[in-house]
């Protein structure tokens, strides 16, 4: 009896989650009410939103993936799921020419095949079940397991019907605003996260890359998800060209915000040259900005840093 009470109050607050999260991008929309300028508007949005809220609460291990050899999982992981049909990707191991991938549910083998490509469109076949961990398991022909990636990386879950359909008609009704077309995906893109769909946010976000976005708040992002899900070389990657992008938009807030993430980054990486050197720019940034405590805050954190780098010198 109180399991299924656990069981039914656990499903309507993700459903409630889900829906106030709706509801709260489609209350930004309200308010950006000029269509030309919505699209600046909700990057700016997103820009202002703490980095700590967007990373530090949910991160991935800092050291992990670190080896090239391996074919780490990229996507799906530390992730819920919309889609039954998932696409599976890897890291492509240089020189290897196959790979056997499966996923696995508990200690069974649900599902397995054999491809030459380091991603894969899972083909529905048997049917994924919610609730259950599945883990993506991929083998590579130099005998390198995913799975060699300490600690392993987790899993994935499949939302249930009712919760997904509640997603698909929220994001329905966003695609239904007169709105441009890229301001549509990115809403799309930060609704999944906050439903905690990582690997569609992901692919929404990388798909308006593609297409020609230059916007650091977007690059921004897809670090900020990579490194939650811990694939901090991808992080890495999406970070610098966040930073990039922001010195070439003139953006002096986005650079600041960018430099401090990645200064964050190489802590967790425990690269004190690297992390020095970008929570350096990150205080310079802000000190011309005027925000004087971030500037004391960072400050502060430099000296303990030097102090450390001092005392193991000594």
């Amino acid at each position: 009896m109180c399991s299924a009470l656990l069981k039914s109050w656990k499903a309507k607050s993700k459903k409630a989650k889900i829906f106030l999260w709706f509801f709260a991008v489609c209350l930004l929309l309200l308010i950006l009410a000029v269509p030309p300028k919505i699209l600046a508007a909700l990057s700016t949005q997103v820009s202002q939103i703490p980095i700590a809220q967007c990373r530090r609460a949910e991160s991935g291990d800092p050291r992990s993936p670190s080896n090239p050899d391996i074919p780490y999982v990229i996507s799906p992981r530390r992730t819920l799921l919309l889609t039954d049909k998932p696409r599976l990707r890897w890291n492509q191991v240089l020189g290897v020419k196959s790979y056997d991938v499966s996923l696995q549910k508990g200690d069974s083998v649900v599902w397995q095949t054999k491809v030459n490509t380091n991603e894969i469109v899972y083909p529905g076949k048997p049917e994924l079940e919610p609730g259950g961990e599945y883990l993506l398991i991929v083998k590579a022909d130099n005998g390198k397991f995913s799975t060699d990636e300490k600690p392993n990386a987790r899993g994935f879950s499949l939302l249930s019907k009712q919760e997904a359909q509640v997603v698909k008609t929220a994001i329905a009704q966003l695609n239904n605003q007169q709105v441009p077309d890229k301001v549509k995906t990115l809403q799309s893109a930060f609704f999944y996260i906050g439903s905690d769909l990582k690997s569609e946010a992901i692919e929404t976000l990388e798909a308006l890359i593609s297409g020609g976005s230059k916007e650091a708040s977007v690059s921004r992002k897809l670090g900020d998800l990579y490194w939650q899900a811990g694939v901090d070389v991808l992080a890495e990657t999406h970070y610098l060209n966040a930073h990039t992008q922001a010195i070439a938009n003139k953006d002096m807030v986005q650079q600041a915000q960018i430099a401090e993430a990645l200064g964050d980054l190489y802590v967790a990486l425990d690269d004190q040259k690297a992390a020095m050197k970008w929570l350096t720019q990150a205080r310079n940034s802000y000190k011309t900005l005027g925000n004087k405590q971030r500037v004391e805050e960072l400050d502060t954190q430099l000296k303990q840093f030097k102090s450390t780098s001092d005392a193991l010198e000594s």
